[in-house]
């Protein structure tokens, strides 16, 4: 399984971060995990291909983890340029709501054209793909909030915590993950209501036993401060840090060398 994050920013405009989405390949294939403003370029600048997602997965609504898959819909659509093979858009039961509401405001200019699409409600079931499956758990942040924990068949485990604040829903999405990627949106002594400082990110990832944790969704004020420090003190173990373009490879625990 491979994680190429694509923003590990905010809503706020950031020079060195951009707004929230991850690339992870896994199994036999490429998905896209929200999609913030700007996506769709730092996609083609790694090296992606928005034609070739398989499936679109959603923590939430919020605009910055949700506000450009008007543009993908869009651009898939183009007679010339756009997409063939089907699409699936998945998250919670009212993230699909407000993504129906979405295109029905525009109308035929985000209906698939020349592909199929299909809405997959996590809160029914999991999403069960090509070697891949993939689960949503609630997490206190806002009703359509879902921590995401992508299984790779015979592999490795990513869960992506989404914005959140301390909860167990995000504990058990995270149990003994091979790599957990966790918001930590505000430096310690700045704790928000729905968000995570880093000491509370590591604490949640010691509680579920995962074996590797990534920071990330961090506000511009993130920058001037150590995060990983208090995040590594109370996680017991090294934290590391979200960067644009980073390229994390996930093995599953077997497959990792003896320290």
């Amino acid at each position: 399984m491979r994680l190429t994050v694509l923003g590990s920013g905010t809503a706020a405009p950031n020079r060195r971060r951009g707004a929230p989405g991850c690339l992870v390949e896994a199994g036999r294939e490429t998905l896209l995990v929200d999609c913030g403003a700007g996506t769709l370029d730092r996609l083609l600048r790694a090296g992606g291909d928005p034609n070739r997602i398989d499936r679109v997965l959603f923590t939430h609504h919020h605009l910055d983890h949700f506000g450009e898959i008007g543009h993908l819909l869009f651009a898939a659509g183009l007679p010339v340029h756009g997409r063939r093979k089907p699409l699936t858009l998945a998250g919670s039961g009212p993230l699909l709501a407000s993504l129906r509401a979405f295109q029905m405001l525009f109308g035929h200019w985000l209906m698939p054209t020349g592909f199929s699409l299909k809405l997959h409600d996590l809160d029914e079931e999991p999403l069960v793909g090509e070697g891949i499956r993939v689960s949503g758990y609630a997490v206190d942040h806002i009703p359509a909030s879902r921590a995401l924990r992508l299984e790779e068949e015979g592999g490795a485990v990513l869960t992506l915590s989404g914005d959140t604040d301390l909860c167990d829903g995000v504990v058990t999405a995270a149990r003994d993950a091979d790599l957990f990627v966790c918001e930590a949106s505000f430096p310690e002594g700045s704790k928000t209501p729905g968000h995570l400082v880093p000491s509370e990110a590591g604490a949640l990832a010691r509680r579920a036993g995962a074996r590797r944790l990534l920071l990330n969704h961090f506000y511009p004020e993130c920058d001037q401060v150590d995060m990983a420090s208090p995040a590594a003190a109370a996680f017991g173990r090294p934290v590391e840090l979200a960067e644009d373009g980073m390229v994390v490879d996930i093995l599953p625990a077997a497959m990792k060398p003896a320290s």
